[in-house]
């Protein structure tokens, strides 16, 4: 059996100097989810819930700056030229 892969957030050098729980983008991704996944707003109101989904997209995109993602997996290589 191979190992899982797993997902490390790294703090770039030149990011905000505050550190962002994983929580707080967990829940901002959730409410970002919840809303795009409700059913479509009436006439006239999707204006508005664009602003909102843009809203949550930027706030999530901020707490984010800085970072990166390293993904940190099995990267079994085989010799197989059978």
């Amino acid at each position: 059996m191979g190992k899982k892969s797993r997902v490390k957030t790294q703090k770039s050098g030149t990011g905000a100097t505050a550190s962002v729980s994983p929580k707080e983008t967990l829940n901002l991704t959730s409410e970002l989810l919840q809303k795009c996944s409700s059913p479509a707003p009436g006439p006239g109101k999707e204006w508005e819930e664009y602003v909102q989904i843009r809203s949550l997209v930027e706030k999530i995109r901020k707490k984010q700056k800085g970072r990166r993602i390293i993904f940190m997996g099995s990267t079994k290589i085989t010799n197989d030229c059978r």
